[in-house]
């Protein structure tokens, strides 16, 4: 789903939310539900937070941040109610959020914010530092500024990549010359997601093309704390990549899944998304990429809230991607986890907000055993044009480990797009075996469907 159709379905689904009337918010105070309050309710996410939260019983006050909003009112055609809708439910500004909330929760006790994309993310920390100053992890822009980000992590005595901040190409030649031969350099925006516009740079003339687009357009909806005209030039680092996703309740981590990724290249981008499959800790450098990611976490003095840290397995040991700090995992891994972990990131977060007794019995670390072998794989478009039709459907729904699957495009005339990052993604494929090797054996036959899977003209 696009950034745009995201939108639309989160904004059509808001757009039926009414604030209650003045006898409805009286009578509701009395019970005085306990509030979180969710910045940028968007995609599938927004259902499986919404859900959770009701069945504990919290209330949820959905918010679009000012960076969002903007993206809304630019992309869409809305009228005047939508407009005053969109208005009435954006966040407040810096230094009005004590009057907000007076006006619009009563004495409902705020938990917590929680944040559904990157554009929100100052927005969530800032409203949770202000309305809940006992839970917050104060204002720091490291948390998102890709470059503070590695700073941080070096002044805390963390292996970090070789990086520099950029704003001409004079500034990015003389760090790329200074890198070992042969050249392999990654490009990036100092702010931003799901391997938008991220490159791999193995000449300097591709380099050049790279940091000059980068240079030119920003990437994030929010550029408010990454200066225009600038990038970042990092290190390749040779390995696998890992992620760990984490839950913070008062300064202490607790890692509630552990991935290995797999990416690689696919028309013409560098670095797209196969399959993350979920792991167990049964090693040594499994728990060290988890000490890694807590390590991270307080080098960015972060103490409530889930974080999705991306690392490398490097030669010299564990190297950060980077953090994202305030953010879920970024696809749908509720249905993975629950049957071979037994419980999730939403769960967890809830229990560190809202449960103590619940965030007391989960363990520090994912189990050294799963219960079965799983992956999320990223169906991988290698066509674009008008659907035709949808192929191998019945094949794809009948292999021994498929338990979901979930295509982009479906409908006759949807326009497919060539997947290059996480946001162009064709669709998904849940496998899920008690064998390996069942999984294993489904994922390379799903690769062959993959081929002629979309049709198009």
């Amino acid at each position: 789903m696009t950034l745009h159709a995201a939108a639309r379905t989160s904004w059509q689904a808001m757009a039926c939310i009414c604030l209650a009337g003045a006898a409805a918010r009286a009578e509701a105070a009395l019970s005085l539900p306990r509030t979180l309050i969710y910045v940028d309710p968007v995609d599938y996410e927004r259902a499986l937070i919404l859900e959770t939260c009701e069945l504990q019983g919290l209330k949820t006050v959905q918010l679009w941040s000012a960076p969002y909003a903007e993206m809304i009112r630019n992309r869409m055609v809305l009228n005047d109610e939508q407009i005053e809708h969109l208005a009435s439910h954006t966040a407040p500004p810096e230094n009005f959020e004590t009057e907000w909330a007076q006006q619009n929760l009563e004495e409902f006790p705020v938990l917590g914010v929680l944040c559904g994309s990157d554009a929100g993310l100052a927005t969530a920390e800032r409203l949770q530092h202000v309305l809940t100053p006992s839970r917050s992890n104060g204002i720091l822009s490291a948390r998102r500024d890709k470059l503070q980000m590695n700073e941080a992590l070096s002044a805390a005595g963390l292996s970090t990549a070789a990086q520099a901040s950029i704003s001409s190409w004079e500034e990015a030649e003389a760090f790329l010359t200074a890198l070992p031969a042969p050249l392999h350099a990654v490009v990036k925006p100092r702010r931003g997601q799901s391997s938008l516009r991220v490159g791999l740079a193995t000449s300097l003339s591709q380099a050049r093309h790279m940091v000059n687009a980068l240079l030119e357009t920003p990437t994030s909806l929010d550029s408010s704390e990454v200066p225009r005209g600038s990038a970042l030039l990092q290190e390749y680092l040779r390995g696998d990549e890992w992620v760990v996703d984490t839950v913070s309740r008062a300064g202490e981590h607790k890692a509630v899944a552990l991935w290995r990724y797999n990416k690689g290249p696919a028309n013409g981008a560098p670095f797209v998304y196969a399959y993350d499959e979920l792991m167990s800790v049964e090693g040594s450098r499994e728990r060290d990429l988890i000490e890694y990611a807590f390590s991270a976490l307080e080098a960015l003095q972060w103490r409530y809230g889930p974080c999705h840290i991306e690392i490398k397995w490097t030669e010299r040991g564990p190297v950060l991607v980077e953090v994202n700090a305030g953010r879920f995992n970024g696809v749908d891994f509720k249905l993975l986890v629950d049957a071979l972990i037994g419980y999730n990131m939403y769960d967890a977060t809830l229990a560190a907000y809202a449960d103590e007794a619940a965030w007391e019995s989960l363990p520090r670390l994912p189990p050294q055993q799963l219960r079965g072998a799983g992956r999320l794989v990223k169906l991988v478009s290698s066509v674009q044009g008008s659907l035709v039709q949808l192929r191998h459907v019945q094949e794809v729904e009948s292999l021994p480990s498929c338990v979901a699957f979930a295509p982009v495009y479906t409908e006759e005339g949807e326009a497919v797009e060539l997947t290059v990052d996480l946001a162009s993604v064709a669709g998904f494929v849940t496998l899920m075996h008690e064998d390996a090797a069942v999984v294993q054996q489904d994922y390379l036959r799903l690769r062959e469907l993959q081929e002629t899977m979309f049709e198009v003209k």
